[in-house]
């Protein structure tokens, strides 16, 4: 543009409207004619690049509109990644998981695959067209702060743009409990670091397929960096969740599942029978075993028969000829007999008491 004798000003708009700041170009002042000038936007390597869409831009001179136009600024997508994790197992943990990777090479060729997998096992891979087994190395590497397994796989040659693998492998990390062995609730975290990925400059579309244990219920979705409003929740006998994300470039992200497992719980429902060690701790437990049918425990019907005892044996013997006569008309030894039956009772009870106290066996240490 030639101009003379203006005040030009050059306006950036990022795709949420605001005024891109951090690249705003001082005005520059024409005075002769033509005055040429060249204004730019820098993106690679910029916060610019991770402003992708429509972006705006305005010619000003003097804060009057000159001209405005428009461009675009899209990701540039070096990979996409399809995560498949089949959780078998909650306790101890047994899952395995399937990593589809489709590489879109940036005007270059890869020969290799590489990244980071926390808690990595068993690593293989294979093409996904052929079904060709690829050649794998798996290093781990140890840091001050974390033990990483490097996983590297030999694409036997240069591949182009939508090359496509599998990365399979077993995880053993990542899936706990929640509440301890008696709530039967789990979590299953994944989490995808900067320093995980080899390509921390671009951003990488994901998808996401967890498939829980059978007989479980999913709580609960939570994300890292991330919400995750798009979720495909299947039921039946292993429900399933499935969601997709554009991983930032440089962000930490990641995702935990919550759900019990019910099949799990009835399976392991021994762990939950709280059995105390024997000894004087083995007593109050047997006080409070039930008596089955009634709805009375061993230390109630103990204290009853204790008591009731007492005041009939009590009674009985006031009703001794030894005493004096009273005017009450009580049959003494059916009084002693009923007496007696009550002791018989409490001699039982407490004797069954002691027995179970001592025969308690505390469960093993898991």
């Amino acid at each position: 543009m030639s101009v003379y004798n203006a005040t030009l000003t050059w306006n950036w708009y990022d795709p949420d409207g605001l005024l891109y700041r951090s690249q705003i170009p001082p005005s520059v002042q024409c005075s002769v004619t033509p005055c040429s000038y060249v204004a730019w936007l820098t993106v690679a390597n910029t916060p610019a690049a991770k402003k992708t869409g429509l972006w705006t831009l305005d010619l000003l001179d003097e804060g009057v509109l000159l001209y405005s136009d428009t461009f675009s600024i899209s990701p540039v997508i070096t990979e996409e990644d399809y995560w498949n994790f089949n959780v078998t197992e909650s306790a101890p943990p047994r899952c395995h998981a399937d990593l589809t990777v489709i590489i879109h090479p940036e005007n270059q060729t890869w020969r290799f695959y590489s990244r980071y997998i926390p808690g990595a096992s068993n690593v293989t891979a294979f093409e996904a067209a052929s079904k060709r087994a690829l050649d794998v190395t798996v290093t781990k590497v140890t840091t001050a702060s974390a033990n990483r397994t490097l996983v590297t796989v030999d694409l036997g040659g240069a591949q182009s743009d939508g090359y496509k693998l599998v990365v399979s492998f077993d995880i053993t990390r990542g899936l706990q409990t929640l509440n301890g062995w008696g709530g039967g609730s789990f979590e299953f975290s994944w989490e995808d670091d900067v320093w995980q990925r080899l390509d921390p400059f671009h951003p990488i579309p994901e998808t996401f397929l967890i498939t829980l244990p059978e007989g479980s219920t999913l709580t609960d979705v939570i994300g890292i960096n991330a919400m995750y409003l798009n979720l495909n929740k299947t039921a039946g006998a292993r429900p399933s969740i499935a969601f997709t994300t554009m991983v930032p470039s440089q962000q930490r992200f990641g995702w935990t599942i919550i759900y019990q497992d019910f099949t799990w719980l009835k399976a392991n429902a021994y762990r939950f029978t709280y059995v105390p060690p024997p000894g004087p701790v083995g007593f109050p437990y047997a006080m409070n075993r039930p008596i089955p049918v009634l709805p009375l425990t061993l230390g109630s019907v103990s204290l009853w028969t204790a008591v009731m005892s007492v005041f009939l044996l009590t009674g009985s013997e006031l009703l001794s000829p030894i005493y004096a006569r009273t005017g009450i008309l009580i049959d003494r030894r059916r009084l002693r007999i009923a007496a007696l039956f009550l002791v018989a009772i409490f001699v039982v009870a407490a004797g069954y008491q002691v027995w179970i106290a001592q025969s308690i066996v505390p469960l093993p240490a898991r």
